[in-house]
């Protein structure tokens, strides 16, 4: 395949305690003072356990309301995800297998080899699933209407497989986005294929279109639910740790639905005593990982939940719960998240 940039995956998933805060919503302390439709099972507590398993090879889309799992799939399946919400146009890589990105200043395929790999600057996509970070950036021309490409070529690392193989890397441009569709030309890195033109359209019923390199290449149907159906998915993501050095990470945990969900953390209250008067709108986060990952420590070879940090969601206008992780383990094997929750 050439020359590439190799990463180096560590099996342990490591805690960290850092958590981002910022504030993104500009409404009222007073979390009284918002009017709250009643809860359908106030007081009333449910638990749950995903049967993620000790590789977290598939990942597990959960509705809260129902308490169940809407939708289960292979986190290989797909490679890319288009964004479907209105007059937003980012493409990002699945985080879950640990992919990264650099791009070149060349705009044609063919001039394109390993040797632009040499020194480059890797990105990844991170689980908060933030414009500000998204790994392939922005890809369009700094203008009005709908997005025309820069043209730039990328070269896309597409991660490892269950076995921690390579899958290699893909070079591809970015076309003009038209009517509700993007477009976008490929081929593999430093041997002969034939190059491939796909046609990526929108759907207002899913936060993204998903689309997978192998074979032929397809839009990949089967992985999201509605948006209207889910609340978390609980998978593999990365993350980049900055202390003592700069390391990309592999981490296992929850994002939420961008659509319809938001949460913060709260680890200085007491899970049974929480009532909707504690909940504080102001510091609700919209980045997917705002549950994340943070809430099981590593020590000794055993995940330990940390039960004092309290998860406090909100889902669409009316819907709030509180929520705590009891336990990652079952019967002794680990990757089975066990939470508890109340609807307040």
């Amino acid at each position: 395949m050439g020359t590439v940039v190799k990463h180096t995956i560590l099996k342990l998933r490591l805690p960290v305690s850092a958590m981002l805060a910022f504030v993104l919503f500009s409404l009222s302390s007073c979390f009284k003072e918002k009017p709250i439709a009643p809860p359908n099972n106030q007081g009333i507590g449910q638990t749950f356990v995903v049967p993620m398993g000790p590789d977290y090879n598939d990942q597990f889309f959960y509705s809260l309301e129902s308490n169940s799992i809407i939708s289960q799939n292979d986190r290989l399946a797909y490679d890319l995800l288009f964004e479907c919400k209105d007059n937003s146009y980012y493409i990002w890589l699945n985080t879950s297998k640990f992919m990264s990105v650099t791009k070149t200043n060349k705009t044609e395929l063919k001039d394109v080899s390993s040797a632009d790999t040499l020194g480059a600057d890797w990105k990844y996509e991170l689980g908060e699933f933030n414009g500000d970070s998204n790994a392939i950036g922005q890809w369009w021309l700094p203008q009005g209407g709908l997005p025309v490409s820069e043209g730039k070529v990328y070269v896309i690392n597409l991660g490892y497989d269950n076995e921690l193989n390579p899958l290699g890397c893909i070079k591809m441009k970015v076309g003009d986005f038209t009517g509700s569709s993007y477009a976008i030309t490929y081929e593999r890195l430093d041997y002969d294929t034939l190059k491939k033109t796909k046609i990526i359209t929108k759907d207002g019923s899913r936060n993204y279109c998903y689309f997978s390199f192998s074979g032929s290449g397809t839009v990949v149907n089967n992985i999201e639910p509605d948006k209207s159906m889910w609340d978390f998915c609980f998978t593999r993501y990365s993350v980049v740790f900055y202390d003592p050095y700069y390391l990309p990470y592999e981490v296992t945990g929850v994002l939420h639905n961008p659509s319809r969900v938001s949460a913060y953390m709260d680890s200085t209250v007491n899970f049974a005593s929480v009532d909707i008067a504690d909940f504080d709108i102001s510091r609700l986060q919209s980045k997917r990982d705002a549950v994340g990952y943070d809430w099981k420590r590593y020590e000794l070879g055993t995940y330990t939940p940390k039960t004092w940090y309290v998860y406090f969601v909100k889902v669409d206008d009316d819907k709030f719960y509180k929520l705590r992780f009891l336990d990652f383990n079952k019967d002794g094997v680990k990757g089975y998240p066990t939470f508890e929750y109340f609807r307040l």
